[in-house]
């Protein structure tokens, strides 16, 4: 065997230990618009269409982001007449921008759905079950004062590449036998569908105030977290419905103490309605993978909701209201506040794939349009906007993002 010259040999362990560390670190993942009709260059008809505003989808390594799609044609511009016609739209308008990555409904892990009256919810359910042969995604349900364009419903969609597994804790069936799944594994990733205070035991509300719900609602959820092997350190990132939000502190109370430390991130809304009449709805992501609190400079910790989480290959903020005295100042005050959390954990605007925004006026949607865009310079991340009955004191705007963390899952 030949001796290796001392250069030679330096160049080996070199190597080596670049190989070493992108494996141990993980490769940045790859990220990619997905515009329906588009093959290396935008279609001039993208769903929706509105450059540097939204993007129909954001494909982040395995995980792709859907924007939330209504019902209006796009062929024609036009909503079709009848509900059910409405809810074939927008799950058609999804179709496309899944078929635009390689995708299909069988991808979908988890699905938002909002209606401005809940008295289509089993309407809702009749179309939207047709799409899924067997295993439906997890899903969450509202029901909001208005969507953009006049749509009566709005749906938004996370899917994966990764492998897929659904969730069945024993006792707990969803309401109605609407079509969805408790909760779906894609990877180490979990997405919980949205949970009220009915009791498995009985199939009914459970009885007493607001902290009996609150409580039967996370025992609920606790359930689904069992059942995939993880519990509540595992939630990186919650969301909390409301049907009064004069019931905010009195939710925190009991919320909070399922978190004994770094509680997940949190968006919490007041909604026109939950289904089953509950008063409260949460939902859950959570992660097997070693999750890491980003907490800015000089602010405060909470004991409800950390500032963002990171886990799994991606940052979860937490929703942020605005301040301010019109609807302009707001967005931009909500917007610079996520920054500053984003810029604690390494990332900035570029980084974000996906966004909900939560106005108490559908009305200011334009105005909130004008101040939102202009964080993005290029390739914005797929969004969701719709309309709710409140927010925390006098916000008129909350807004919660995800980012990628730049790493592989």
């Amino acid at each position: 065997m030949k001796t290796l010259k001392n250069s030679q040999f330096l160049s080996l362990i070199t190597l080596s230990l670049l190989l070493f560390s992108g494996f141990s670190t993980g490769q940045a993942q790859e990220k990619r618009i997905i515009r329906p009709g588009a093959q290396t260059a935008p279609s001039s008809k993208p769903v929706p269409a509105k450059p540097g505003l939204i993007s129909p989808g954001v494909l982040i390594g395995d995980t792709l982001f859907l924007a939330g799609q209504g019902s209006r044609d796009p062929k024609t511009g036009r909503h079709p007449e009848s509900f059910e016609a409405q809810v074939k739209q927008s799950m058609e308008n999804l179709g496309a921008v899944l078929r635009a990555a390689g995708l299909d409904f069988s991808h979908v892990v988890k699905a938002n759905v909002y209606l401005t009256d809940i008295k289509n919810f089993s309407a809702m359910n009749g179309v939207y079950r047709t799409y899924f042969k067997s295993d439906p995604p997890a899903r969450t349900t509202i029901a909001v004062p208005a969507l953009p364009g006049e749509s009566q419903i709005e749906i938004t969609f996370i899917a994966s590449r990764s492998s897929r597994r659904v969730i069945r804790p024993e006792g707990l069936k969803p309401i109605v036998n609407a079509p969805y799944s408790m909760g779906v594994m894609a990877g180490e990733t979990l997405y919980l569908s949205g949970q009220g205070s009915v009791d498995p035991k009985t199939g009914q509300l459970v009885q007493g105030p607001i902290e009996a719900h609150v409580k039967q609602t996370m025992e609920n959820c606790g359930a689904i977290l069992k059942a995939a092997g993880m519990d509540f350190p595992n939630v990186v990132t919650a969301n909390v419905y409301l049907s009064d939000m004069g019931n905010f502190e009195k939710m925190n109370q009991i919320y909070r103490s399922y978190f004994k430390s770094d509680p997940p991130s949190r968006t919490t809304v007041g909604v026109s309605a939950l289904p089953g009449e509950t008063p409260v709805e949460i939902t859950f992501v959570a992660n097997r993978a070693a999750k890491r609190v980003i907490q800015p400079e000089g602010v405060k910790p909470s004991a409800n909701f950390s500032q963002a989480v990171q886990a799994g290959g991606f940052v979860y903020p937490a929703g942020r209201v605005g301040s301010g005295e019109d609807i302009g100042a707001q967005v931009k005050s909500a917007m610079e506040g996520i920054g500053t959390v984003l810029k604690a954990g390494g990332k900035d605007f570029s980084d974000v794939v996906e966004a909900k925004v939560y106005l108490t006026d559908i009305s200011d949607y334009a105005k909130m349009n004008e101040v939102y865009r202009s964080f993005f310079k290029a390739d914005p991340p797929a969004r969701t906007c719709v309309a709710v009955s409140k927010l925390v004191g006098t916000a008129k705007v909350e807004i919660t993002l995800v980012a990628t963390a730049g790493k592989s899952q």
